[in-house]
């Protein structure tokens, strides 16, 4: 699918949904007076910021359509579950017409359906706010996987603790303050290794603020582990624009690889892959093998070092299994961020999040460390993932 043809897609979803909801807002409160205007009107101010703060952008000092964004971007969660708990009351409501559900059948009282609409807004303003509070704390998760490589020996003969960072997103919704969060549970983790999975940056906001930039490079130069930090783009860091990601990540002593290969420490053959997103910029990126093939004629035994993918998208995981890698890490699904959007992306993917195996490679998809939108989570915890990878 074009950027084009989502966007219209997405817009059309979002206009489509707040139409509906505005419609049995205001039908709703009929007879209510003054809440039924005041509703209506607050309604209608939450459901154009995001879309203002868009249009405005670039026509009024940057304050103003920022604020826009940030109450758009705040408001996405409870039009979701407004809407999820609307559906659910209607469907409700025309079953009570069948089968006598309450005690008193439709026509309800104005007092009755101005509960309904109290209850549907504080459950999903409640809703928003444990998510907002559950996206604020990230944690860590452990796991253990097993390559046996060339030689199948069966004990393990040595151990790389791997830190997985995926989609911090750093830019208007995400700040400094929560990736010192992060660099602080990943240090604490004594990794030996810490791949950052793409989606370091997620708007322009960080790169335009000298402040803000300054701050997030040096806490990224403050990752610390034995092998190194390393890198490869996002999606978003293909939207921010390439050249200006790389410019930034730059500035930190974080590695980025597109489509290269290194042998941190002569322990594993880490191979980053460059994103999907790439082909926007007319750029066909590299295969697996392609890659290895450079390695192997640069002297590098590829049969005996694991071998290490990082490639932002999990698409096409046989590519990875095909090339005989240990392991690859992967983000960008969320883990869908905001329920019911797991079960989605859920489809759209072979493994949507965590560790799983295919033949004698491991992959790990991260729910990430961040948030995109809306700073909200329902689907999980924001995470850090400390892949113990024994080498037999």
């Amino acid at each position: 699918m074009s950027i084009s043809v989502l966007i219209i897609t997405v817009l059309g979803l979002y206009i489509g949904v707040n139409a509906y909801m505005f419609i049995r807002l205001w039908m709703t409160l009929e007879g209510a007076g003054l809440i039924r205007g005041i509703s209506c009107a607050i309604f209608l101010f939450l459901a154009l910021s995001f879309p203002l703060g868009r249009t405005l952008h670039g026509h009024l000092p940057a304050q103003i359509p920022s604020a826009f964004g940030f109450i758009g971007a705040l408001y996405l969660s409870p039009m979701i579950y407004g809407f999820i708990l609307t559906v659910s009351a209607d469907i409700l409501r025309l079953l009570n017409c069948v089968v006598k559900i309450t005690p008193n059948p439709p026509p309800f009282t104005v007092s009755g359906r101005t509960s309904v609409v109290a209850t549907v807004a504080a459950l999903s303003v409640l809703i928003t706010f444990a998510g907002a509070l559950n996206a604020k704390f990230p944690i860590i998760v452990r796991h253990e996987a097993d390559w046996s490589g060339s030689s199948g020996a069966l004990e393990t003969q040595r151990q790389i603790r791997i830190a997985v960072v995926s989609d911090i997103h750093l830019g208007g919704m995400v700040g400094t303050k929560h990736l010192g969060k992060i660099v602080g549970l990943t240090n604490s983790a004594s990794p030996d290794i810490i791949l950052l999975a793409g989606d370091v940056l997620d708007d322009e906001k960080l790169l335009n603020d000298p402040k803000m930039r300054s701050e997030a490079a040096s806490l990224l130069s403050s990752l610390s582990s034995r092998l190194g930090s390393w890198a490869v783009p996002g999606n978003h860091d293909y939207y921010v624009g390439i050249e200006r990601f790389m410019d930034f990540m730059g500035e930190t002593n974080v590695k980025v690889l597109r489509d290269e290969f290194s042998t941190p420490g002569g322990e594993a053959i880490l191979l980053g892959r460059d994103d999907r997103s790439a082909s926007v910029d007319g750029k066909q990126r590299a295969g697996i093998e392609e890659i290895l093939l450079k390695a192997s004629s640069g002297g590098v035994n590829t049969r005996e070092l694991p071998l290490i993918v990082m490639d932002h998208q999990p698409f096409g995981l046989d590519e990875s299994q095909n090339a005989g890698a240990a392991l690859q890490v992967s983000g960008h699904t969320h883990r869908g961020q905001i329920f019911p959007f797991n079960y989605l992306v859920s489809l759209m993917y072979e493994k949507h999040y965590g560790l799983y195996k295919k033949g004698d490679t491991n992959y790990y998809i991260s729910s990430g460390a961040g948030t995109w939108g809306p700073p909200i989570r329902t689907t999980g915890r924001p995470e850090i993932a400390i892949i113990t990878l024994n080498v037999k």
